[in-house]
C-alpha cells in the first residue's frame, strides 16, 4: 500500500477550499514569528479574505497588493504559498529584494510554517539526492521540495536564480525594493514573470509598500488594475468610507503633547467617531468590503493602510506623526506616508506646470484644528461673486513665512444676510497656536467688487472696522502702490483701501516661487477639508506676467490664462492685510507666549486680536 499512498500524494482531486478556508483549517502561526501565534483566523483581518481567495481561485491570474506595513501582507503570502503546497502542488517562486532577505524569510517564516501547520507538516521532502559524497538534501534554505512541486526562493539581485526555471505561482514580495536591473538579464520582476509563461493557469501575486510616485513599481501596477479600496460602515449613518488619515483628529496640551483621550477617526459624512485612540473595534472591520474604483482596470489591484490594522493603536500613529512634523523630518514623513498609509510619496518637479507643482508640494499639517508650528498671525482675503463669497485664511510667521489655513466657498447672494453671517463665523473663529494660545483673524480685506454689491460690502465692513475688517478696491497698472491711502468717499462712509493688484500679484507669485522652506515660503496643507485642491491651484496660477509691444510701445501686465482667478485675488488681499499691519513677529510671539492663561481659552470676542493690535500701528 506504500506505493498507493505515494501515488495519491501526486494524483488527487483539485481542492474545493478557498485560500481563506484553507488557512482557517490548516494554517498555524508559529510562536515567535508574530504577535498572535496560534491557528490562523481570517476574521481578525477580514480585508485579507478577498485578495487571498482571488490568489487561489481558478479565474484570477494577477493580483497586486499596495499595502501598508502591519496589515498582514506577509501572512497573506504565506497562506497562498501554503495553499499551493498542500492543495494544488505546483512549482512556486518567491522573489525577495535580496538573497539575504530570501534566506531570512525562509528560515524565520517559511520553515516554522511547514513545521507547525497541520496542512503542511511532513510535506517537505528531506531525502538525499546524488551519489556517494555528493549526496545532499533536496530541501535547502532556498529550495523547498514537496510532493508535486517545489518552492524556490530567489533574491532579485541574483539573476542566476531567475534563469531557466518554469514557474506556475509567482510570489513577488516588496517589489519596490528590487534593483532596476539584475545584471545583463534586465528587470528582475519582468524576468520572473517570463518564467510563468508556460502555464495557462499561472498566478502572479505582487506585494509591496510603495515608494515614490513615478518610480514605484507597485503604484504603477496598482493604477493599471481596478484599484480596490477597503471601506467600512459608519455605525451611526451607515455610510461606507475608507479609513483616511485626513479624518483623524486630536488635541494637544499647552506643551504640544497629544491628549490621548482626544484621538479619534471620524466619519466624513456625519462626524461620528468610528474608532478611538486604541486598536480598532473588530465589528468595524467586519462591516468592511472592497470597492472597485477603476472598473476598466485589467486585473485586481488592492490598497489598504495601517488604520485598518487590528494590531495598531491609533494614538501611536498620531504621536509618530506629530514628532515627525515637529522635527520637520522629510525622510520620516516619506516613511510614514509609504509604510503607514501605504501611499506613494509625491515628488515635485520645478519645471512642471505651476499649479501642478504647487498641488504636489502640499504637505500634511501635523494636527487638524491646531495652527501649524510657526504661525503667529492670521489674515483673510474675501472675493465677492454674484452667487457666493470666497475667503482664504492665511497664517504668517517670522520672516513672512506663510501657511495656507483654509479656503472657504460660501454660497449665497451677497445681497442676502446668510453668506455674511457665515463669514462672521470664519473671521471670529478661535484657532489655537501650536503652543496653546488661541487667535482669530487679525485683519481682513473684502473686495468691494464691480459695483453690483459695493453697498453691501461697505455696510458689512463699516460695522466691523474695529476688528480690522476693511473694504478694498483694486487698481491695475505698473507703479500703483500695493496699499494706497484709505478714503471714506463712498455711500456709507466705510474705510476703503485702494490696492495695486499688479504689485500684489507680483508679490504673491514671487513667494510661490520660493522652493525652500523658511523666509517667505508658502505652505499649503494636503488635508482635503482645507479646500486646497486642484481647482484652487489652477485659480491661484490663473494669470501670467506678460511683456509685449504694441505699435512700438512696451506693454506689461498680468494676463489671464484661465477664467477663474478667485484664489489669486484672495491671496493678494490676505497678503495686503498682513502688510497693512506691518507686523513685528518677534514682538508678537513674545506677547502671545506671555499672555495670561485666560487668554488661552475660547473667547466670545476678539480679545486676542485686540491684544495683538496694541503692538501694531496702521499706516
Amino acid at each position: 500500500m506504500h506505493w498507493l499512498n505515494e501515488f495519491l500524494k501526486f494524483c488527487r482531486p483539485v481542492s474545493r477550499l478557498t485560500g481563506s478556508e484553507w488557512a482557517d483549517a490548516k494554517r498555524f502561526i508559529s510562536l515567535g514569528t508574530t504577535a498572535e501565534p496560534g491557528p490562523w483566523r481570517t476574521y481578525r483581518t477580514p480585508y485579507l479574505q478577498e485578495p487571498m481567495d482571488a490568489a487561489t481561485d481558478k479565474q484570477t491570474e494577477k493580483i497586486v497588493l499596495m499595502f501598508a506595513s502591519q496589515v498582514g501582507k506577509s501572512e497573506l503570502l504565506l497562506n497562498v504559498l501554503g495553499y499551493y503546497a498542500d492543495q494544488e502542488p505546483s512549482p512556486q517562486l518567491m522573489l525577495q529584494p535580496t538573497v539575504e532577505m530570501a534566506q531570512a524569510f525562509s528560515k524565520e517564516r517559511i520553515a516554522p510554517m511547514f513545521r507547525d501547520s497541520p496542512g503542511l507538516a511532513g510535506k517537505l521532502i528531506e531525502g538525499k539526492e546524488g551519489r556517494g559524497t555528493e549526496k545532499k538534501s533536496s530541501t535547502t534554505i532556498l529550495m523547498k521540495h514537496y510532493p508535486g512541486g517545489f518552492l524556490a526562493l530567489v533574491g532579485a539581485n541574483s539573476p542566476a536564480g531567475l534563469a531557466s526555471r518554469p514557474i506556475r505561482i509567482l510570489l513577488a514580495d516588496e517589489v519596490d525594493r528590487y534593483p532596476e536591473s539584475a545584471g545583463k538579464e534586465g528587470d528582475p520582476l519582468k524576468l520572473a514573470v517570463q518564467r510563468t509563461q508556460n502555464f495557462g493557469n499561472r498566478k502572479l501575486l505582487m506585494v509591496s509598500t510603495p515608494t515614490v510616485v513615478g518610480y514605484s513599481k507597485i503604484h504603477n501596477e496598482f493604477l493599471a488594475g481596478d484599484q480596490r479600496e477597503f471601506v467600512v460602515q459608519c455605525p451611526e449613518c451607515k455610510a461606507y468610507n475608507e479609513l483616511k488619515w485626513e479624518n483623524v483628529h486630536w488635541e494637544s496640551d499647552d506643551k504640544g503633547n497629544v491628549i490621548e483621550s482626544s484621538v479619534g477617526l471620524f466619519c466624513p459624512n456625519c462626524g461620528a467617531k468610528i474608532r478611538g485612540p486604541r486598536k480598532i473595534n473588530p465589528d468595524i472591520l467586519q462591516s468592511g468590503r472592497w470597492e472597485v474604483r477603476n472598473p476598466q482596470g485589467r486585473f485586481r489591484s488592492y490598497h489598504i493602510n495601517a488604520l485598518n490594522s487590528p494590531w495598531v493603536n491609533l494614538v501611536d500613529l498620531v504621536k509618530d506623526w506629530v514628532e515627525i512634523n515637529h522635527r520637520k523630518d522629510k525622510a520620516g514623513l516619506m516613511e510614514f506616508i509609504n509604510l503607514k498609509l501605504g501611499e506613494p510619496w509625491e515628488q515635485f518637479e520645478a519645471d512642471a506646470d505651476k499649479w501642478e507643482y504647487l498641488l504636489r508640494r502640499r504637505e500634511y499639517y501635523p494636527e487638524t484644528g491646531v495652527l501649524p508650528d510657526g504661525v503667529l498671525l492670521l489674515t483673510a482675503g474675501v472675493d465677492v461673486q454674484h452667487d457666493r463669497l470666497e475667503c482664504t485664511v492665511y497664517g504668517w510667521g517670522r520672516a513672512r513665512e506663510c501657511w495656507g489655513i483654509h479656503h472657504y466657498i460660501i454660497p449665497g447672494s451677497p445681497d442676502t444676510p446668510e453668506p455674511w453671517r457665515q463669514l462672521d463665523g470664519i473671521l471670529t473663529m478661535q484657532q489655537p497656536l501650536s503652543f496653546g494660545t488661541r487667535i482669530t483673524v487679525a485683519c481682513t480685506f473684502v473686495d468691494s467688487g464691480d459695483g453690483t454689491y459695493s453697498k453691501e460690502v461697505y455696510e458689512y465692513t463699516k460695522a466691523r472696522e474695529r476688528f480690522r475688517v476693511f473694504s478694498i478696491k483694486g487698481r491695475g497698472g505698473a507703479g500703483v502702490p500695493y496699499i494706497g491711502v484709505p478714503s471714506r468717499q463712498n455711500i456709507v462712509g466705510a474705510t476703503l483701501f485702494s490696492l495695486g493688484v499688479d504689485s500684489g500679484k507680483t508679490a504673491v507669485m514671487h513667494a510661490l516661487d520660493i522652493a525652500e522652506e523658511g523666509p517667505g515660503f508658502v505652505h499649503y496643507p494636503m488635508q482635503a477639508e482645507s479646500g486646497f485642491g486642484e481647482n484652487f491651484f489652477k485659480q491661484l496660477t490663473a494669470e501670467v506676467f506678460e511683456k509685449k509691444y504694441e505699435k512700438g510701445k512696451e506693454k506689461i501686465g498680468w494676463v489671464k490664462i484661465r477664467e477663474r482667478n478667485e484664489a489669486l485675488d484672495c491671496a493678494v488681499y490676505a497678503r495686503a492685510a498682513m502688510e497693512l499691519l506691518t507686523p513685528n513677529f518677534e514682538q508678537i510671539e513674545d506677547a502671545l507666549r506671555g499672555m495670561p492663561q485666560a487668554a488661552q481659552q475660547p473667547l466670545s470676542g476678539s480679545y486676542t486680536n485686540l491684544y495683538i493690535a496694541s503692538q501694531f500701528a496702521l499706516r
